[in-house]
C-alpha cells in the first residue's frame, strides 16, 4: 500500500481532532462537575440519573405533604384539648348546679358561664390552621361552625375528611369531620347533639331542674367528653404515623442524593489527572504534526 503525505496528514488530522474532542470532554466535566452533560454521553447512566432525580422531587413533595399535615394534626391537637377542658368545665357547671341548695342568683350565674362556654366551643372549633379551617371536612374555605341567633350551634361544613399522600401509593386520612366531634352517636336522643345538650343544660340551670343536671345531663357530657377524647387520640395516633413517614422520608431521601452525587458527579482529583494526561498527549500530538505536514512554498523560499 502507497503511503502519501496527503494519508498522513489526514491520518494526522482525525487524531489530532480526536484528541482534542476529548480534551473538550474532559474541560466539561472538570467546569460543570458532572459526568455527562448530554444524553449521548452515556444514554444507560443519563436514563439512571434522570430517575433518580425524579425520585428525588417526588419525595420532596411528599415531605412538604407531611410537614403540612404535621402541623395541620398539632394545631388540631391544641384545639381538642382546649374543647376537651371547656367540656370538662361545663361538667363542673353540672355537678355544681345540681345541688339544691344554690340560690337562683348562683344558678343563673352558672347558667351565664354555660353559655359562655358554648359561644367558646364554636370559636375554638371554628380554629384554622394556614387560613384553612381544620375541621371543615373537605370544606376549609368557610367557617365549619356557627351559631342562629347566638343560641343554636349548627355545622356547616362536610362530612369527608382530608386525605394526604405521604409516599407513592400510601395516603393517609386526617379527622376533619367537625360533626364527630359534637356528635355521641351512642346517645339515643336529642342530647347525642351537643348544642343541644349545652341548651339543655342552660335551660336545666335557669329553672332549677336539679334531677336532671345530675341524671340525664351529666350522663350524657360524660359520654360527649369520652367522644372528644377519643377523636383526640385518633388525631395523636395520625400524627405519630405522619411522624414515622418523615423519618422514613428524610432517609430515603439522603440515601437517593448520596447514590445520584455517585452517579453523576465526577471525582476531581481522577479527572485533573486525565485532563493533565491528556494535555501532555495533545502537545505531542502538535508536535508531531509539525514533522509530518508537508512543507509549504514558503518552506523552501526561506
Amino acid at each position: 500500500m502507497r503511503i502519501t503525505n496527503n494519508t498522513l496528514t489526514g491520518n494526522y488530522l482525525r487524531n489530532l481532532n480526536r484528541n482534542l474532542k476529548q480534551m473538550q470532554k474532559y474541560q466539561n466535566q472538570l467546569s460543570t462537575g458532572k459526568e455527562i452533560s448530554k444524553p449521548s454521553d452515556n444514554p444507560m447512566l443519563v436514563s439512571r440519573v434522570m430517575g433518580l432525580d425524579s425520585n428525588i422531587r417526588m419525595n420532596e413533595q411528599y415531605s412538604k405533604n407531611i410537614d403540612d399535615s404535621l402541623g395541620w394534626t398539632d394545631t388540631a391537637d391544641g384545639a381538642l384539648s382546649v374543647v376537651s377542658g371547656t367540656l370538662l368545665r361545663a361538667r363542673d357547671l353540672l355537678v355544681y348546679g345540681a345541688n339544691g341548695t344554690l340560690s337562683d342568683t348562683d344558678r343563673h350565674a352558672l347558667r351565664d358561664e354555660a353559655q359562655m362556654l358554648k359561644e367558646q366551643l364554636v370559636q375554638v372549633l371554628n380554629t384554622n390552621y394556614d387560613g384553612r379551617f381544620i375541621f371543615g371536612g373537605q370544606n376549609t374555605t368557610t367557617p365549619p361552625f356557627s351559631t342562629t341567633d347566638g343560641e343554636v350551634m349548627s355545622y356547616k361544613g362536610s362530612e369527608g375528611n382530608m386525605k394526604r399522600e405521604i409516599a407513592q401509593g400510601v395516603t393517609v386520612d386526617i379527622p376533619t369531620n367537625g360533626n364527630q366531634i359534637v356528635t355521641a352517636s351512642t346517645i339515643y336522643g336529642s342530647n347525642k347533639e351537643l348544642s343541644v345538650l349545652l341548651d339543655n343544660i342552660i335551660i336545666a340551670l335557669d329553672e332549677g331542674d336539679t334531677p336532671s343536671l345530675s341524671g340525664e345531663l351529666l350522663a350524657d357530657m360524660d359520654v360527649h367528653v369520652d367522644n372528644v377524647i377519643r377523636f383526640r387520640s385518633k388525631m395523636g395516633a395520625i400524627y405519630n404515623r405522619l411522624e414515622a413517614a418523615s423519618e422514613r422520608n428524610t432517609s430515603q431521601n439522603l440515601s437517593m442524593s448520596e447514590l445520584l452525587s455517585k452517579s453523576e458527579d465526577i471525582d476531581l482529583a481522577e479527572k485533573m489527572m486525565e485532563f493533565s494526561m491528556m494535555s501532555t498527549v495533545y502537545q505531542a500530538s502538535l508536535s508531531t504534526g509539525a514533522k509530518i505536514l508537508q512543507p509549504s512554498l514558503l518552506d523552501y523560499i526561506r
